[in-house]
């Protein structure tokens, strides 16, 4: 025979969605969380909380009263559990790796971001999506909190991160919050060093400013489906808005969900007359005013990989 659990031994109790005082109540005694069944439910009645008692996972000790426990139901005292989404994740990233933690599955997550009137809610151009609106960020929900709800949660968390002057420098940018958030996006998927993201930024601005193609090898494969492996010069020929190497400006929408970071690079770019940039190594980039210099650096890069 175990050895009885001691008087403050702690104990996770769930109360489903939908669950009436009768049920918690024998849960709760089949827990040896309380003693009488009717005890509860007669306190319930007397407190006329029968409809207030939250569902979702609770952290209990068997030495709570009965009056302890129904605070805690009622009051909604569930433990959080935590997720964490990091900056630069694609929609479909993200609900892949709402599945991989064990929250769900993927399609119930790609479902609740195209529900109806999502767009409208949160101020999103309706012939868009969210991707670029799910704000990359931890979160502490309820165990069992909904998938819809999480969606919400991670649009609402965007709104309060894109403050008011925010629109008046995207104004004075000539840029809608909309495009704003697609260039965040792109510094999002360039950038590896924080301190690079308003450089980088620049070189974007200024091929704007002049009209020319960004051409950001990200878009191209985000239009591709993000395949894990270099681009060829196939690719860029690829006949879809998202590729900067074919089509001036930036692209239709965001090609993944940039962090507050990125976002500000993008409303805050660095004085530069930048108009090319080429990786160099461990995570920074070499910028360069002319395409003489540009290609001359990438010249010498590969040489340095191929010597490698």
């Amino acid at each position: 025979m175990s050895a009885p659990s001691p008087s403050g031994a702690v104990v996770n109790f769930d109360i489903p969605t939908g669950s009436n005082s009768r049920t918690i109540a024998k849960r709760l005694a089949a827990e040896n969380l309380i003693r009488s069944e009717s005890a509860f439910r007669l306190l319930v009645r007397h407190r006329e909380i029968g409809r207030r008692l939250q569902a979702g996972t609770y952290t209990l000790q068997r030495n709570m009263s009965l009056s302890e426990i129904l605070d805690a139901f009622e009051k909604g005292q569930v433990t959080l559990v935590s997720w964490t989404v990091p900056e630069g994740l694609t929609m479909a990233a993200i609900a892949e790796l709402w599945e991989t933690t064990g929250f769900g599955t993927a399609t119930a997550f790609q479902e609740a971001a195209e529900a109806d009137g999502l767009l409208e809610r949160y101020g999103i151009p309706e012939d868009k999506t969210v991707e670029g609106y799910l704000f990359p960020d931890t979160y502490k929900f309820a165990k069992g909190t909904t998938v819809e709800k999480v969606v919400e949660m991670m649009l609402g968390e965007f709104e309060k991160r894109w403050i008011e002057t925010f629109d008046a420098e995207a104004r004075d940018l000539e840029l809608t919050r909309h495009e704003i958030v697609t260039l965040a996006s792109i510094i999002e998927k360039e950038a590896q060093s924080a301190s690079e993201r308003p450089r980088i930024s620049s070189v974007f601005h200024n091929r704007l400013e002049r009209n020319w193609r960004l051409q950001a090898d990200p878009t191209v494969l985000y239009a591709l489906g993000n395949p894990e492996r270099l681009l060829t010069k196939a690719d860029l020929s690829v006949d879809s808005p998202y590729n900067t190497y074919k089509y001036k400006g930036l692209p239709p929408g965001p090609i993944a969900n940039p962090g507050i970071d990125s976002i500000m690079a993008a409303l805050r770019p660095e004085k530069t007359d930048y108009l090319y940039f080429v990786a160099i190594g461990e995570g920074k980039h070499h910028f360069s005013k002319t395409l003489s210099e540009h290609n001359r650096m990438v010249r010498k890069m590969r040489r340095a990989s191929r010597n490698r």
